[in-house]
């Protein structure tokens, strides 16, 4: 699951990584990064809620698969110079981040120990910083020394390779999938399958405000990873190779500081304590950027990347956790669905306010202030979700 996720989370960082070259290559602004950081969780979206039905007949590896063969083809398409290929191939990309969500989740539930349930589901989840850290190092470089088709097409080819990875794994986790199940291209537009996640989430107030928190922090993530490059760039007078370098510095802490929040959930049997916790050190660090300038000294902006790695990029598995945890065991899966539907709604709000400040006039600066108020703005439904306590054995 880390792999996978690592994977699709690469494939997904090329556009913010290779922004400040690669928008205007078709004649499109630098803040149009939001943009298509919107398509791509728009397209994850649909991908999760078709999810549910081919899980169930093709199991939850082969949904892998088919996701990571959708972002290898996009990627692909994206190294085309046109503008209709670079859309195709976002959305594409952003098809094949749904299944890690929904399938993903689904090999967690089944396979992982309740007492390390947060620490195990915290490790996929760093799959997402990971693919940044790979994406913030390579990408940048491979564009500059071999040009933006060639530095996509091994973005692409790493993807292929991951999808062949997994393959011995599919006969044992796909073993109880559900072979007669006749899929029918109305089990994709029935407006029960767009309902079901979200009526069953909302139903049980904790689990709704857990959702609402998530959402606030997702905007301010989704924020972070789409404009932090161009924001270095444009504004701080970085080169690309410096703003890559400290992205992915962001998401390598993000790796260690996914499980150690985890960690420390389990150690404390409380993850809404850490939720609490995050919350209010993401919203600080987030302002703090807000007041950055070129006069700042380097290492300044450094210690907030590495701030940010802890706080904004480190909360998504212990969320995801509590939220299995409140879950009906009978509705488990169409619940995960329906908090990660709202996460990935945040994912796209997010970036596109923050691109639609930007063009109103306003400062990367200012956006990034807007940004710390949303993220503040999750204590509110946390503090109304009773804390549990884990009894360990």
């Amino acid at each position: 699951m880390l792999a996978v996720q690592t994977a699709v989370s690469f494939l997904s960082r090329i556009a913010p990584t290779l922004a400040p070259t690669l928008a205007p290559r078709i004649g499109w602004p630098v803040e149009s990064v939001g943009y298509l950081s919107a398509m791509i969780t728009g397209a994850s979206t649909i991908a999760l809620l078709w999810g549910i039905p081919l899980i169930r007949r093709l199991g939850s590896m082969r949904n892998l698969q088919v996701g990571l063969a959708l972002g290898v083809l996009g990627a692909l398409l994206s190294a085309l110079p046109s503008a209709a290929a670079l859309v195709v191939g976002t959305l594409l990309i952003g098809l094949s981040i749904g299944p890690p969500s929904s399938a993903g989740m689904d090999v967690l539930q089944r396979f992982s120990p309740p007492r390390h349930r947060n620490l195990l589901f915290s490790v996929k989840q760093a799959g997402v910083p990971l693919g940044g850290v790979i994406a913030g190092l390579l990408m940048p470089w491979a564009s500059q020394a071999l040009g933006i088709g060639v530095a996509v097409t091994i973005a692409a080819a790493l993807g292929a390779l991951t999808l062949f990875a997994v393959q011995p794994l599919r006969a044992r986790v796909d073993a109880a999938r559900e072979r007669t199940l006749r899929v029918h291209w109305r089990m994709f537009l029935s407006l029960d399958t767009l309902r079901r996640p979200l009526a069953v989430l909302v139903a049980m107030p904790a689990l709704r405000r857990m959702g609402i928190a998530g959402g606030c922090l997702g905007a301010s993530q989704g924020a972070w990873f789409a404009f932090l490059v161009t924001y270095l760039v444009v504004e701080l007078h970085w080169t690309l190779t410096a703003a890559g370098a400290l992205f992915a510095l962001m998401q390598l802490v993000s790796v260690l500081g996914r499980p150690l929040a985890g960690f420390i959930s389990d150690r404390l049997g409380d993850g809404l304590r850490v939720l609490r916790w995050a919350v209010i050190a993401s919203g600080l660090t987030t302002l703090a950027l807000a007041f950055c300038t070129p006069a700042w000294p380097t290492w300044s902006v450094i210690a907030l990347a590495v701030l940010a790695g802890l706080t904004v990029a480190s909360w998504n598995g212990v969320q995801f956790a509590e939220v299995a945890r409140l879950a009906p065991a009978d509705t488990l899966n169409e619940t995960m669905t329906g908090a990660t539907l709202l996460l990935l709604l945040a994912y796209v709000v997010g970036p596109a306010i923050f691109s639609l400040v930007v063009a109103s006039g306003a400062s990367f600066g200012a956006a990034f202030g807007v940004t710390a108020l949303v993220t503040f703005s999750a204590l509110w439904p946390l503090s109304r979700v009773k804390s549990h306590t884990l009894t360990r054995t």
